[in-house]
């Protein structure tokens, strides 16, 4: 009788145990199964969505004293001289140098260089380059024959955009004068991408030749986002609030009407623009005007190249997720391009 029960008993717990083996599998495929044919994404993609929203300065952007206070800390910190990620190990050189008295990082710099990259981050206009931002241009600068000059430009609230795109613009043409226009590429991520865009659409009038590339990475092209789709896509984004942005780009302005060509390149010349590409997830509040820019700079007759992530998130190349591999795999192609 006793053999008998703990027969049962011996049944019952490899059913048990079955179940629970079974349980996260079919939890896990479950999610994965979700992932693929709702979001068509990773898992890993998924997860960086998920660490992002807890992590991120979503919350803080929508309340209003929250981010007033946020802003102000970072103030205080992006005066100060930057210093790189403790935690960040180079594959290239880095140089910390300056130009015109704006802390400038160049990475890779060597005598064989034939091309530039300039690269100007986003951060919503207040904060200084991640860790994620770092990795990406070391792997650029790894994977191409250029210099990659990443400027630690003025930031709100201290400073306006006037200032930023002045010294932006003299390391341009520093850059030109080395390697010509064909031979640089001039890139940005979010708030930064704007700001390129922007300093794009300026250079004509100046008699400033366009650079060979211009790559945009979630670009935010109009400063009011006042797009009436956007509040869909605000719902799904993990890290950015309008209200949040809105407030920073009324700051950023310092006084000049946001909905400017130089602050909102939506609404600027976009005839002389060349060798465009745009890099848009489907899961962030920026992504309806980069589609529109980048549409409106085709219907030019203009070269530009639209790339969409479906179910990604905010500046979606730059993270270790799967779906970064063939958007750098692009822009390396891109850069390297004689």
């Amino acid at each position: 009788m006793a053999d008998k029960k703990n027969r049962i008993l011996d049944t019952t717990a490899k059913k048990a145990l079955a179940a629970a083996i079974a349980t996260p599998a079919a939890l896990f495929g479950a999610v994965t199964a979700v992932n693929h044919l709702a979001y068509r994404r990773s898992n890993i993609a998924a997860a960086s969505e998920v660490y992002n929203r807890v992590t991120g300065n979503k919350k803080k952007m929508a309340d209003a004293v929250e981010w007033d206070n946020l802003i102000l800390d970072r103030s205080e910190a992006n005066e100060q001289r930057q210093t790189l990620p403790t935690l960040l190990s180079f594959k290239v050189s880095v140089e910390d140098t300056d130009f015109d008295g704006m802390q400038t990082l160049v990475l890779n710099r060597r005598s064989i260089n034939d091309r530039a990259v300039i690269y100007v981050h986003g951060r919503v206009l207040v904060d200084q380059p991640s860790i994620y931002q770092w990795k990406f241009l070391d792997t650029i600068a790894r994977r191409t024959r250029a210099e990659v000059i990443a400027p630690i430009y003025p930031l709100a609230p201290v400073h306006g955009f006037r200032e930023a795109y002045d010294k932006i613009e003299a390391l341009y043409l520093e850059t030109v004068k080395k390697y010509g226009a064909q031979n640089v590429t001039l890139m940005g991520d979010s708030a930064g991408a704007g700001i390129a865009a922007g300093l794009c659409q300026s250079f004509s009038p100046k008699g400033i030749e366009q650079p060979g590339h211009l790559i945009l990475i979630s670009p935010w092209v109009d400063l009011t986002l006042g797009n009436p789709d956007i509040a869909h896509y605000e719902a799904q984004d993990p890290m950015l609030s309008a209200s949040g942005m809105r407030k920073v780009g009324k700051v950023w302005a310092d006084g000049t009407d946001p909905r400017d060509p130089r602050l909102s390149p939506i609404n600027g010349p976009v005839s002389d623009l060349r060798n465009v590409m745009v890099f848009t997830g489907t899961r962030e509040i920026l992504h309806p005007d980069a589609v529109l820019f980048h549409q409106r700079v085709s219907a030019y007759g203009n070269h530009s190249e639209l790339f969409v992530g479906t179910g990604l998130h905010n500046n979606f190349p730059l993270y270790p997720i799967p779906e970064a591999s063939g958007t750098i795999n692009s822009i390396v192609t891109a850069i390297t391009m004689d």
